[in-house]
């Protein structure tokens, strides 16, 4: 129903009342009417509340070309409910520079909640490209809501000083579909150390409902992508992440105690049923996928190749400090589900859970990882499986071992995997037909319906990767 309503808004029918005002580089903000006619020259001309231009629920339309035609500010600033798109076989780039002290590209205000961004180029911003405001606070009676309800659909959102989308508390039900998301922390000087860096493709802190689908991250300073601080019922499927230089998708991270939601979340659970399926996650410095602190977390259908080249593993099972503050809770993680996920790896982490001794002892896994049907493979040897817990029956092992430590991954494989150049399955990989089928996850990284028995992975092998692979389309 979620994509249906999300149709309605693009095709400009969820407001039969609506107007459509046209800004191009060849109009004019004097004489201009903002008809397709005469239209406005400048969109800050436009958006500018001293001029009473827009009203709720309009659409804007800038004109580009079928190359790109750059629109120059500092920052601009939706302050209520608006359209913001190309016109129809036109690009609009929207440009900022990162030298701006806190400059955004694009602010989206509480007030502008339910707006659409579509069909734009949005780059720069000195520390975000995109920003969901908030005005929400803590305390015994929380108040206030974020940027809610607003869509980003066939954009791409790159080139940011810090974070390219930065989603506040509240700010919940953003929908991110069929974008691509690159290029962040251009304001960090070469050089600088990774330990230094914050400039996740996009940092969720304690916003319920995001959605992000059919899109493209990559080339990411620190993680892809995560949703923390109590972020609860997110959904990441169907997406390909690449070149991330921390972790690929985070559930859960590390969040500072003044930004959780004490009310609805009072055990300081940094993700609370989140979903990952049906993604490919490449190329990351740390976990492919990540879990911290995380409540009825659901990890199935993905698949993670060459991941945790530094550090962690391809599954990961992580600790919270939440600023070492005495009154955060620093949960573990429970309750998780990591089912029919392949992990190919050039070293030899394939899954781990983490125990730290600080404040007294902090564990990354309360009970069981909940793992199975799951395709292990390492380029050249054995996987190796870790369990840091105090008094764990497994420190660390291979699959055998682990199988029969913790009584888990029972019908997982561990063999040499070749895969498609760009992760999907080849024909008669072993990993075809091996999954097991989930109620309520019943297509692939491709929108293919999965056909039992199905497939390990993110892709389910079918038809259309036959024609693709035969340079059919």
């Amino acid at each position: 129903m979620r994509w249906l309503l999300s149709l309605v808004f693009l095709l400009g029918i969820g407001n039969l009342s609506a107007r459509e005002i046209f800004v191009s580089p060849s109009g004019s903000n004097s004489s201009g009417t903002g008809s397709q006619a005469l239209p406005y020259q400048s969109l800050l001309h436009v958006l500018e509340p001293a001029n009473s231009i827009v009203e709720a629920g309009d659409v804007i339309t800038l004109r580009g070309s079928a190359t790109g035609t750059v629109y120059a500010a500092n920052e601009y600033r939706l302050r209520t409910r608006l359209t913001l798109r190309s016109f129809p076989g036109e690009w609009a780039i929207l440009r900022c520079p990162i030298t701006v002290p806190d400059g955004i590209c694009l602010q989206i205000d509480p007030d502008a909640s339910g707006s659409v961004i579509s069909r734009l180029e949005i780059e720069g911003g000195t520390i975000y490209t995109v920003f969901l405001q908030t005005d929400w606070e803590q305390g015994p009676n929380p108040s206030g809501t974020g940027a809610s309800n607003v869509i980003l659909a066939d954009c791409k959102l790159h080139g940011s000083g810090r974070d390219v989308v930065k989603v506040t508390p509240k700010s919940n039900q953003l929908s991110i579909s069929r974008c691509e998301i690159y290029n962040s922390g251009r304001a960090y000087p070469p050089g600088t150390p990774l330990e230094d860096k914050n400039a996740e493709g996009v940092d969720n802190v304690n916003a319920d409902g995001m959605q992000i689908s059919d899109s493209y991250i990559h080339d990411i300073a620190t993680n892809c992508l995560y949703f923390k601080g109590g972020a609860r019922n997110v959904l990441i499927e169907r997406n390909r992440l690449e070149n991330c230089g921390e972790g690929g998708i985070m559930v859960g991270f590390d969040t500072s105690p003044e930004f959780f939601d004490l009310t609805i979340n009072p055990g300081y659970f940094e993700a609370i049923g989140g979903t990952v399926r049906n993604n490919i996650v490449q190329n990351t410095d740390y976990a492919g996928i990540g879990l911290y602190a995380s409540k009825d977390s659901q990890v199935v259908n993905n698949t993670l190749i060459n991941t945790a080249r530094l550090g962690h593993a391809g599954l990961y099972f992580g600790v919270t400090l939440q600023d070492f503050d005495p009154i955060a809770g620093r949960p573990a993680n429970i309750n998780p589900k990591l089912i029919n996920n392949v992990v190919k790896q050039s070293h030899a982490r394939c899954l781990s859970i983490r125990f730290a001794n600080e404040l007294g002892g902090l564990s990354g896994l309360s009970g069981s990882p909940n793992s199975n049907f799951n395709y292990y493979s390492r380029n050249s040897g054995a996987c190796v499986f870790a369990d840091g817990r105090p008094g764990a029956p497994l420190a660390s092992g291979n699959l055998s071992q682990w199988r029969s430590a913790l009584g888990v991954d029972g019908m997982s494989i561990e063999a040499p995997l070749t895969l498609a150049t760009d992760g999907r399955l080849l024909a008669g990989s072993a990993a075809i037909g091996a999954a097991q089928t989930q109620a309520g996850f019943n297509d692939d990284i491709d929108q293919q319906t999965r056909s039992a028995p199905w497939d390990i992975g993110a892709d389910e092998f079918g038809l259309s990767d036959l024609i693709m692979r035969d340079g059919f389309e």
